[in-house]
């Protein structure tokens, strides 16, 4: 997924940019309390295990769910 793709589906896209996202994964910067919020909510965990450096994230965040 880009960071593109992953700022449109965290629906974060006035909170941060495509170079925030980058110092994220790189460690540089700490996402906000409401960027990992919505990052667990989309990867479908708690927020604890995002936070939790001895927790093992998933590799691939799930596909969208749709509404019916």
């Amino acid at each position: 997924m880009t960071q593109a793709e992953l700022l449109r589906r965290l629906d974060i896209e006035g909170l941060a940019t495509q170079s925030k996202i980058s110092e994220f994964e790189s460690g540089k910067r700490d996402p906000s309390l409401l960027i990992l919020l919505q990052y667990s909510r989309l990867a479908g965990i708690h927020m604890e295990d995002l936070v939790d450096d001895e927790t093992d994230l998933p590799a691939r965040l799930p596909a969208k769910r749709t509404r019916r």
